[in-house]
């Protein structure tokens, strides 16, 4: 499998306040609210939103790859359900694995365990050299 832990340590990952949080076998992905990632009006913008769904996918899928793999989105939907504020915790999984398009999908809560967003994407497999 590829090392999550190695994803996790990203410039994009900590740039966007994200950490990896592994528990029970099942791979989180959390966000603490910033000042950079918020809107003018004190919700965390969508797009960052959208980023950690993107992210909490890219962890479900590439803890099932070989070592020699690794996976892109080429596509992906997000529904926003409520405003985020404070902390969120994605949890991505795989809807469907073929032998190079993976769906996988994400439900991200707050604090107070209120679903906010709902992601869905696509994901390519490729043969990686990433040392």
């Amino acid at each position: 499998m590829v090392d999550i832990n190695r994803i996790a340590a990203g410039n994009y990952w900590n740039h966007m306040g994200l950490s990896l949080i592994v528990k029970d076998e099942a791979a989180y992905v959390t966000m603490k609210e910033m000042t950079e990632t918020t809107q003018v009006y004190g919700n965390i913008h969508g797009g960052a939103v959208a980023g950690l769904i993107d992210a909490s996918i890219a962890i479900a899928i590439n803890n099932q790859l070989p070592l020699d793999q690794g996976a892109y989105t080429i596509e992906m939907k997000v529904n926003y359900l409520l405003p985020a504020k404070g902390e969120l915790i994605a949890k991505g999984s795989i809807l469907k694995k073929g032998n190079k398009i993976i769906v996988g999908q994400s439900e991200v809560t707050n604090s107070n365990g209120e679903i906010i967003a709902i992601g869905i994407a696509t994901f390519m497999a490729i043969n990686s050299n990433v040392p």
